[in-house]
């Protein structure tokens, strides 16, 4: 349904040809992303109403393929740490990554099972956590790797030793195996058990191969390529971990959703009944993965509490079924001039900004001082 008529808004030609005719004095570029997001969020709009069946559906159908994934990466992970070990301990390589994928492993069968007493809103959120610290252990791997990097450098050449066949094609199953288990996990990214373990794959194709080629090299040519390879791995996994590690974190700490996504939500609840006369306030923040959502509707006040009541709570389901949204409060209200920070406990100081003057103000102050001076010396007696 689309009772304010939005989908007249749709622009069905976007291509940089078409926006040059339209407008042949604008940025062909910029108008083109203009109109491109305003169809996405259009889109958006008017499909609210079956994402919560979509959902549904697409989770019957990659929720097997979402376990396949994680229980294969930890197989295929304990498995390759033990030949990875071998191969590490034959070539004398520092250029290995041995850390395998249990907390993940946890993480995720935990957050699926639910304890509706110990656990009301359910414990989605530790899988957030399981990220986080399968980040922290990627990134401990990646310090010791660049401090003993560091320390075999610093040391000198030592004796070489001869490579053997055996551990270069234990090696090579590895790429081959993460490689294969890489593009599997590609296609379901977007799930976050999957993308921790697509970004680990990736990354320990780059940390073996780049290895491979630096032991070898290091062996037969430059003794110190090696040790300067695995430098250059190690701060490559430091980069990658750490700032995946700030993205989850940001999460957890509540950070605000998208002005899109705010928008259509306020858009479902301006359309949902209509009693609905106004929306008072929308907002959506991160709890772990998924949004919590506030809304305050205005309705009548003579309207009966069993009306309100159910109307608030049908569109508390309705915001409830989108696939990013974990939960969702509708409060009602009578108007719309009240201030809104006195409906619940500040959270934040409402202090007065002090008087001191900022280092800005300070330069200003100097900077407004010796032009007056200039001025006066300009205008001044000869």
């Amino acid at each position: 349904s689309d009772p304010l008529d939005i989908g007249r808004r749709r622009h069905g030609n976007v291509t940089k040809q078409q926006m040059k005719i339209e407008h042949p004095n604008g940025n062909k570029k910029a108008l083109k992303n203009f109109y491109s997001r305003q169809n996405d969020l259009i889109d958006q709009f008017l499909g609210a109403d079956d994402e919560e069946r979509l959902q549904v559906e697409e989770d019957a159908r990659v929720g097997p393929k979402i376990k396949f994934a994680v229980n294969a990466s930890f197989t295929v992970n304990f498995c390759l740490f033990v030949i990875q070990l071998y191969a590490a301990v034959s070539t004398g390589s520092l250029s290995m990554d041995l850390v395998s994928s249990f907390v993940m492993l946890v993480t995720s069968r935990m957050a699926a099972r639910a304890s509706v007493y110990k656990y009301p809103v359910g414990r989605t959120r530790i899988e957030t956590i399981g990220i986080i610290l399968f980040c922290a252990l990627m990134t401990t791997v990646a310090i010791e790797l660049l401090v003993e990097s560091a320390r075999t450098l610093g040391g000198g050449p030592s004796e070489s030793k001869n490579l053997q066949l055996v551990p270069i094609i234990c090696v090579c199953i590895a790429i081959f195996a993460k490689g294969s288990l890489m593009f599997y996990c590609l296609a379901y990214r977007k799930y976050p058990a999957v993308h921790v373990f697509f970004i680990d794959h990736r990354n320990d194709i780059v940390v073996n191969s780049f290895g491979l080629i630096m032991s070898v090299i290091g062996d037969r040519f430059v003794w110190y390529l090696d040790p300067v390879g695995a430098i250059c791995i190690a701060l490559l996994i430091l980069f990658s971990w750490v700032s995946n590690a700030f993205e989850q974190v940001w999460l957890l700490v509540g950070k605000s959703a998208p002005k899109e996504f705010v928008s259509k939500l306020i858009y479902m609840s301006m359309i949902h009944d209509p009693m609905v006369l106004k929306v008072d306030t929308c907002r959506a923040y991160h709890a772990g993965q998924k949004y919590y959502v506030e809304v305050d509707i205005v309705m009548d006040q003579d309207v009966p509490l069993k009306i309100s009541h159910d109307v608030s709570q049908s569109l508390q389901r309705k915001l409830e079924g989108l696939a990013d949204v974990e939960r969702a409060f509708v409060h009602v209200d009578y108007d719309d001039d009240h201030d809104i920070h006195q409906e619940h406990k500040p959270l934040y100081e409402n202090e007065k900004k002090s008087q001191g003057r900022t280092l800005k103000d300070i330069l200003l102050f100097r900077k407004k001082e010796g032009e007056e001076a200039l001025a006066r010396e300009e205008h001044g007696p000869r």
